[in-house]
């Protein structure tokens, strides 16, 4: 504490499922940070291996371990969502069981975060891939790309909050290198992966309180991370830290990395089972135009949520849709929403996003013809209440003169 305040609290919520052979070491890594002010959730979900046993003996060792044991497997988003909502932390980082924290983590985001003159919802770090206890690789190639094409670069990025003079900053601050290691990624820049999986990010508590009163994440068993990292990142920007700050943990089973990062190789099975990544990126359009009034006020203007739309559907490989005349699940989405997102955005302005997105002419006029019908017969429906309203006063007043009422 430094002249009466405190360090922001950071929630740790870490997602457990039959993981009772790495439980620990996750828990372990949270507790050996330095930085001071760190909550720390583990929500089981059902798990039918050791882990409720560990849990108990881990509760013994961390009497400040919060613990949610889940009666079925949810799936990962569920999981993550009532962790959220237990925790408290103005910054909250997922770590999936089977990884586990460097030291310095927390500290490092939370000392980015507040040096930041951009105030961006996420920070992600380099992870170091490990088989085992052995360390294979020290990065993730994704953010490594993005570092190395000099991508992110900008003068003044950060000024850091443990300058001379601030006395904000209780802890020792990272070494000088930090000021160089730090690359914006800007809104809508989100067409290709450059951040670490789950357990190197750190998130902004009121970001992820937009995308996570999402009721339809329960379809979403996986790929959590996916949906939140480019939700928070397409609206706000993110920041990468060239740093590895955490550990992902190859052993087999992983449904993202069958094998560490080679150059020009795809690592995990891009067609299989478990793959939801085109799935989170059309709960993600789902979800901004069933609250597009919500998104529209946090925006600067409505251009901004046009083009977050835009980029969210631009990313590859493309998502597909069933509506004739429209090459992607936004450009159909819009045709068939056509009153809602016509109503909020304007209709010059959603003439102009149906052109952009190069949706067939024909269906271009279903969707002014949906629309107008659906005006009509509001309309229709609001005379036929106040005719219905009209006729039911007069039958009551002509009742009550039958009866020789006034």
């Amino acid at each position: 504490m430094v002249h009466g305040l405190e360090l922001p609290l950071v929630s740790v919520i870490i997602v457990n499922y039959n993981y009772g052979r790495f439980l620990g070491q996750a828990v372990a890594s949270v507790f050996a940070q330095a930085y001071p002010n760190i909550e720390c959730i583990v929500v089981d979900n059902a798990s039918t291996d050791n882990s409720a046993e560990v849990l108990r003996e881990l509760a013994k060792e961390f009497p400040t371990l919060s613990w949610i044991q889940r009666g079925d497997n949810g799936g990962q988003s569920v999981a993550s969502i009532e962790g959220f909502a237990r925790s408290s932390g103005e910054y909250v980082v997922f770590l999936d069981a089977d990884d586990f924290l460097l030291p310095g983590f927390i500290e490092t985001h939370v000392f980015v975060h507040l040096s930041l003159r951009v105030p961006v919802g996420l920070s992600s770090s380099d992870m170091v891939q490990t088989v085992d206890a052995r360390v294979v690789l020290g990065s993730c190639s994704g953010l490594s790309d993005y570092v190395r094409s000099g991508r992110g670069k900008c003068a003044d990025l950060i000024r850091r909050v443990d300058a001379r003079g601030a006395g904000l900053w209780s802890l020792d601050g990272p070494s000088p290198e930090i000021e160089n290691q730090i690359h914006l990624v800007r809104p809508y820049d989100v067409a290709t992966w450059c951040w670490s999986p789950t357990s190197g990010n750190c998130f902004r508590r009121d970001a992820l309180r937009l995308f996570l009163n999402n009721k339809a994440l329960a379809a979403l068993p996986n790929s959590t991370d996916a949906y939140l990292i480019r939700g928070v990142s397409v609206l706000t920007g993110s920041v990468l830290i060239d740093r590895p700050l955490s550990a992902y943990r190859l052993h087999g089973t992983n449904q993202f990395s069958q094998h560490p990062h080679l150059n020009g190789v795809v690592n995990y099975d891009r067609c299989g089972q478990g793959n939801n990544d085109q799935l989170s990126r059309v709960m993600l359009i789902d979800h901004f135009i069933a609250n597009i009034d919500l998104f529209l006020s946090k925006s600067h203007a409505p251009e901004n949520f046009i083009r977050a739309l835009v980029a969210l559907d631009e990313v590859w490989p493309p998502t597909s849709s069933t509506v004739p005349g429209c090459s992607t699940y936004l450009a159909g989405k819009l045709v068939t929403e056509s009153e809602t997102v016509a109503r909020a955005l304007e209709w010059h302005r959603y003439m102009a996003l149906l052109t952009q997105l190069k949706i067939a002419k024909t269906t271009i006029v279903f969707a002014i013809f949906a629309r107008r019908l659906f005006a009509h017969r509001k309309r229709d429906s609001r005379a036929a209440a106040v005719s219905d309203g009209a006729a039911s006063a007069a039958s009551d007043s002509l009742a009550w003169r039958r009866k020789g009422q006034p």
